[in-house]
């Protein structure tokens, strides 16, 4: 049986959009909603979203399944195949009740250290990537204001100087690549039935998502036994006891909210 770590709040009356698009990190890319079926998949940041999407499209090409949005979209065709019609938005807004709610979520201190890693750490091409560019110059003006390590053109961001930029921000103002996860997926206002464990469950939670859209477990096992897009692997720690504290006082709705335990950080 699938240790879930939430269970349907079954709620009944609508869900406020108005509510929803005053939020920062709400977008319907986020979202992946399928009416006929009753299902929605909310996408999280740094928590397998890519390997997720990559798995839903190459599924609905193989059930023969047509994008949800025409080629006049100037979209790409992930979101094409991915992106609900605002009718479909509407009736999910409207009947909460009649749908089931899927997402996934990441032990707070590697989600960090996997947003810094892939947003200030890279180099070569990977450097030439507009969000890590701009990632890179808001963190290296803030080393700059208060004379943090990273400051200097071309230097190296210690990952020390990231988490000092990240507590300067209120939460639900951040990137969503390193906000609070409570504050992404707006927990308080989406109903969630299932929130699945990235480090224990994402083969499970991926596998239910896949199956309900009519593949078969095989097909989806095949896939996940050879995931993409794996995380490097840093060759030193880069959490103390002081730093994992400050990470721990930032994200601390998080470890609250999913259960995840504060000395975690240890062998990150």
């Amino acid at each position: 049986m699938l240790n879930l770590l939430s269970i349907s709040t079954h709620r009944t009356r609508p869900m406020s959009g108005l509510a929803l698009l005053r939020r920062r990190h709400f977008s319907p890319y986020k979202t992946y909603i399928r009416r006929d079926l009753g299902l929605v998949v909310y996408f999280n940041p740094k928590v397998g979203s890519t390997t997720i999407k990559r798995l839903l499209v190459e599924g609905l090409q193989t059930l023969g399944v047509k994008p949800m949005l025409s080629r006049v979209w100037p979209i790409n065709e992930t979101r094409r195949y991915l992106t609900a019609s605002l009718t479909d938005h509407y009736d999910l807004l409207r009947n909460p009740q009649r749908y089931q709610f899927f997402t996934f979520v990441r032990n707070p201190y590697a989600r960090l250290v996997s947003a810094w890693k892939d947003k200030l750490a890279l180099s070569g091409d990977d450097r030439n990537a507009r969000s890590v560019r701009k990632a890179t110059a808001l963190v290296r003006r803030f080393a700059v204001e208060r004379g943090l390590p990273g400051n200097e053109l071309e230097s190296a961001i210690p990952f020390a100087t990231f988490v000092s930029y990240v507590e300067s921000q209120d939460e639900g103002r951040r990137d969503q690549h390193w906000d609070t996860q409570r504050s992404v997926l707006l927990t308080d206002l989406i109903p969630f039935s299932r929130i699945y464990r990235m480090e224990t469950e994402f083969a499970a939670g991926v596998t239910e998502i896949l199956t309900r859209l009519g593949l078969p477990e095989a097909w989806a096992a095949e896939r996940l036994e050879h995931p993409q897009n794996a995380s490097r692997k840093l060759k030193q720690p880069v959490f103390d006891e002081h730093l994992a504290e400050r990470v721990y006082r930032c994200f601390a709705p998080d470890f609250e909210e999913f259960g995840y335990d504060r000395e975690s950080w240890r062998g990150l």
